[in-house]
């Protein structure tokens, strides 16, 4: 094949040749080559270790899992009971409590009655207020009985409602309805 240079004689010195590649060059672009993909091989074996033994644990605790299921159902079953019967525990003691308050409240009530007086109802609500009618012959014996009632240790806040007068046969009485609050909590004498 035959070769023209067209460039002027100054250019044609100066121009350099093409460049030849050499065995020695290529060396370290292959060893850096060599290198990154040795790296990345072991980086990709030691990572497929990594997963078969963490396969294989997982393995192992999913059976120790699968083991244990029984107990652990039972376990489980036997908390529960456990609630319950804590529940139904705590319902007892709360009845067995209350047992006695509802004596005790009726006892010292009629502890605080005064001569002449007749007590025709005496309810009780969900918030512990209590509610007492009655009837007797006179003022002051109302005011004798609050008086009694909020020395108790039993009764609270002691209000009178309604005092009126009425006649019951030939005699004049006084209807009275007075409210307390109860204070169950206190010892029994």
């Amino acid at each position: 094949m035959i070769r023209v240079n067209l460039l002027p004689g100054d250019e044609r010195k100066n121009r350099r040749p093409a460049m030849s590649f050499k065995v020695g060059d290529m060396v370290i672009p292959v060893a850096v080559l060599a290198a990154v993909v040795l790296v990345m091989a072991g980086t990709a074996v030691s990572q497929r270790a990594r997963i078969g033994a963490l396969t294989k644990s997982i393995a192992e605790v999913d059976a120790q899992s699968r083991a244990l299921a029984p107990q652990i159902e039972r376990v489980n079953r036997l908390a529960q009971e456990r609630a319950e019967l804590d529940l139904r525990l705590g319902i007892i003691h709360k009845l067995e409590s209350g047992r006695t308050r509802t004596v005790r409240v009726m006892d010292e009530l009629a502890r605080c009655l005064p001569d002449h007086l007749w007590l025709t109802s005496a309810t009780e609500d969900a918030s512990e207020r209590m509610t007492i009618e009655g009837v007797t012959l006179s003022n002051l014996v109302v005011s004798d009985f609050m008086s009694r009632l909020e020395r108790s240790k039993m009764f609270s806040g002691v209000e009178l409602e309604v005092a009126q007068r009425a006649t019951v046969g030939d005699k004049d009485v006084v209807n009275f309805h007075v409210t307390c609050q109860v204070t169950p909590d206190e010892p029994a004498n």
